[in-house]
C-alpha cells in the first residue's frame, strides 16, 4: 500500500529537523543512521528522501535559509543602523545552528550547494545593508567593510556555541564588546583590510584549525 502523502511530507520534515539538530550537536560527519533514529524513521525511509549525504545537506541548508528569511526581512527597512546591526547579529546567531561540532562550512559545500550559497549571500547582504546604514548615520567607522565585520563575527561564533548550555546569553556581552570596536568615536587608524570574501574564508579556516 502506498504511504499517504501526509506521512511522506511529515517524515521528510522530521528528517530535515533531525539532520539540523544532529549536525549542530555532532558535526557534519554524523552517521546518517543517527539522523534516522533521531527522526524516528528507518534508514530506508531516509534514503528514499535523501539518497546521498549531499542531498541531506542541501535540504538542511534550505531549511535554515527559510528560517532566516523572516529574520532578514525584518531588517530591510530600519531607522537606526546601529541598533539594527546589533539586533540582526543576535537574531542570526539565535536562529542559525552554530554548534561546536559544526565548524565553518567547507569551501566545497559553498561550491556545490545552491542553498548554502544563497544562505551565505542573504546574510552577507543583510549585514552589509545595515552596516552601510550605520556608517551613513555616523555611528560606525567608515574605514571598515563587510569583510571586516564578517571576520569579527566569525571570531565570536565559537563562544556562541560554547556558551549555549552553560550561559546562553553570555555571548551577547561579548558581542557588545566586539561591535564597540566598530564605533566611530575615538577610532584608531587601521592597517590594510582583508582583500575579499575568499581571503576572509581562508583566514577564518586557518584561525580555527591553528
Amino acid at each position: 500500500m502506498r504511504q499517504p502523502r501526509s506521512d511522506v511530507t511529515r517524515n521528510r520534515r522530521l528528517l530535515v529537523e533531525a539532520a539540523i539538530e544532529s549536525f549542530h550537536e555532532l558535526g557534519w560527519d554524523v552517521p546518517l543512521d543517527t539522523v534516522a533514529r533521531r527522526a524516528g524513521v528507518g534508514n530506508a525511509t531516509l534514503y528514499r528522501h535523501f539518497p546521498t549525504r549531499e542531498d541531506l545537506y542541501e535540504a538542511a541548508f534550505a531549511e535554515i535559509r527559510e528560517r532566516l528569511a523572516a529574520v532578514l526581512d525584518r531588517y530591510r527597512e530600519v531607522d537606526d543602523g546601529w541598533q539594527a546591526l546589533h539586533g540582526l547579529v543576535v537574531e542570526i546567531y539565535s536562529t542559525a545552528p552554530v554548534g561546536p561540532a559544526m565548524g565553518s562550512p567547507a569551501q566545497e559545500r559553498l561550491d556545490t550547494s545552491p542553498s548554502l550559497t544563497s544562505l551565505v549571500t542573504d546574510v552577507r547582504d543583510a549585514l552589509d545593508r545595515v552596516l552601510r546604514l550605520a556608517q551613513g548615520q555616523g555611528s560606525v567607522r567608515t574605514d571598515v567593510d563587510i569583510e571586516d565585520l564578517g571576520l569579527l563575527l566569525d571570531s565570536l561564533r565559537p563562544l556562541v556555541a560554547a556558551s549555549a548550555k552553560v550561559a546562553p546569553e553570555l555571548w551577547q556581552r561579548h558581542l557588545a564588546l566586539v561591535l564597540d570596536a566598530l564605533r566611530s568615536e575615538a577610532a584608531s587608524p587601521l592597517p590594510p583590510r582583508v582583500a575579499d570574501a575568499e581571503q576572509r574564508l581562508r583566514l577564518t579556516r586557518a584561525a580555527r584549525h591553528g
